[in-house]
């Protein structure tokens, strides 16, 4: 590529476009009238550099900035992160003023570097390296995803379905294996899990000290309600934070990873409690479980088991005692309770998302095996209160996005999407169990927990149609895949295995690879 730009005929062809589109949008649109020339410097940049810079950019951009999409710090505080977020996650003809354009900087971003990568594997360019082909029945299973929102789409418009509506239904799911076949080309393996581990952590402590500024210097002064101190899907990198810090000390038990995990779980808890989000610890506590139940008996977890035995009376009694009086010390057990129980369990009444919920089930029995279609809203069996005034798709996509993928695509389109998710947990597994260095191991453990807070955001808010939500379970897809390949927990045939992460396992063996 870099050949073809550097040719006189089409540097100058290119040159006098770039001047053109500067002076139309100068006149037209003046607030944009540079983006012309930002894009020719980014097009020469990646024409030289492998795709790896930019994607990796990408993801910590993604992570980083303000999710301008879900209304950061509850609309009432403009962070010095929500303008290049609004940029990134907003629709450009929203941002810029510009019509037509009727997509995201993400969107545009994530077609225009799978199209750079065809490009230079098509042309035999050898600036990027060749990536670890994943094992194919994850791979199938991504593809399936696309083929059942592609029927799923064709089917709701058929019975008279809203496309509008519909592609907004779609668009993240559409959007999970573009990303996976980005990091897959990106990630080399094993050895980029701790710049990965960085860039996810730097992120949380980001989206925590921000949280807790709102909170304490913003909201509380002036006296704001706020449900929540940055967003709703915060709680998935919340969480993958502290998977990170919790499975490194365990899987390499020392002081210097345990002062580090004990630094970061405190950051990352102190904006998790900002935020206050029921269903975060909820995903927390089962990553827990989950690594404790997939981990052989090391000398972390028979410590763990043993004090837990000793602290299980008084424990119980703690619950009982909040259960009945949950204030004061005894206010964790209402988190928990509220979410057993409901809000208005006293007074009779239904949740919103009860009767929502019983409105996603009365839909799918309507239709159980094929659903809907996309472009069709739920059925309100009970009346909903009519939020559209805040929310107008709101019917369209419900807070329940397992419910109502099961009411859009009844069994056939649950399955075709849903698929991946058990094979990503099945070969992270199968590849923990193999591997030896520590922070390959690690990565498994960090994979499992990425998919347990998937799921529960999927259950309780709308993570099927959440940027972090795809965006991490996206990144667990590949990572799960690319372990499981070169730990041989699957084998492909042809694979390569890079000499690099070979020998590092060979040597992990010889010293016991770590497990005690």
């Amino acid at each position: 590529m870099e050949a073809f730009l550097s040719r006189t005929p089409v540097f100058l062809t290119l040159l006098a476009g770039v001047v053109l589109a500067t002076l139309g949008l100068l006149v037209l649109f003046p607030a944009v009238a540079m983006l012309p020339v930002a894009a020719a410097i980014l097009l020469w940049v990646l024409a030289k550099v492998p795709i790896r810079y930019p994607v990796l950019t990408l993801l910590a951009l993604m992570l980083i900035l303000d999710c301008a999409v879900e209304v950061p710090y509850s609309g009432k505080w403009q962070s010095p992160l929500s303008f290049p977020g609004r940029l990134l996650f907003l629709n450009l003809n929203v941002v810029t003023g510009v019509p037509g354009l009727g997509f995201t900087l993400i969107d545009l971003s994530v077609f225009g570097l799978i199209a750079l990568y065809v490009y230079r594997q098509a042309m035999g360019l050898k600036i990027d390296e060749k990536m670890t082909p994943l094992p194919r029945p994850l791979v199938m299973a991504l593809l399936l995803i696309l083929a059942t929102i592609t029927w799923m789409y064709i089917w709701g418009v058929a019975r008279g379905g809203d496309g509008r509506p519909a592609k907004w239904q779609l668009q993240k799911l559409l959007l999970l294996p573009m990303f996976v076949l980005l990091f897959n080309a990106s990630i080399k393996g094993p050895e980029d899990f701790r710049i990965l581990g960085r860039i996810i952590v730097g992120a949380a402590f980001t989206k925590a000290f921000l949280g807790a500024f709102f909170i304490v210097f913003i909201a509380r002064p002036q006296g704001l309600y706020t449900e929540y101190a940055t967003t709703h899907s915060d709680t998935m990198i919340y969480v993958t934070g502290l998977a990170i810090a919790m499975s490194s000390w365990t899987e390499e038990p020392n002081w210097k990873t345990f002062r580090r995990m004990v630094l970061v779980s405190a950051v990352i808890l102190m904006g998790m409690d900002y935020n206050d989000r029921r269903i975060a610890y909820a995903s927390f506590n089962q990553c827990l479980i989950a690594m404790f139940l997939i981990s052989p008996w090391s000398r972390v977890k028979r410590y763990a088991t043993r004090a837990g035995l000793l602290l299980a009376p008084v424990f119980i009694i703690y619950v009982a005692i909040g259960w009945a009086n949950p204030v004061g010390i005894f206010s964790p057990v209402n988190t928990f309770k509220s979410m057993i129980v409901g809000e208005h369990n006293a007074t009779g009444e239904m949740d919103y998302r009860d009767v929502e919920n019983f409105n996603l089930i009365s839909t799918w029995q309507n239709n159980p095996m094929l659903g809907t279609g996309y472009g069709h809203g739920f059925q309100e069996v009970i009346k909903l209160a009519d939020i559209s005034h805040l929310f107008e798709d709101y019917l369209y996509h419900p807070h329940n996005s397992v419910l109502g993928l099961l009411a859009f695509g009844g069994m056939v389109g649950f399955t075709g999407v849903w698929l991946f998710v058990a094979l990503t947990v099945y070969f992270a597994v199968r590849a923990y169990h193999r591997a030896h260095p520590p922070h390959w191991r690690a990565g498994g453990l960090v994979v499992v927990s990425i998919v347990f807070a998937y799921i529960n955001q999927c259950f309780g808010d709308m993570g099927i149609t959440s940027w972090y939500c795809t965006i991490l379970i996206a990144l667990a897809v590949t990572v799960s895949g690319k372990l499981a390949t070169l730990t041989g927990a699957w084998k492909n045939a042809g694979a390569p295995v890079p000499a690099g992460n070979a020998a590092e396992a060979f040597a992990s063996v010889q010293d016991g690879g770590g497990r005690t």
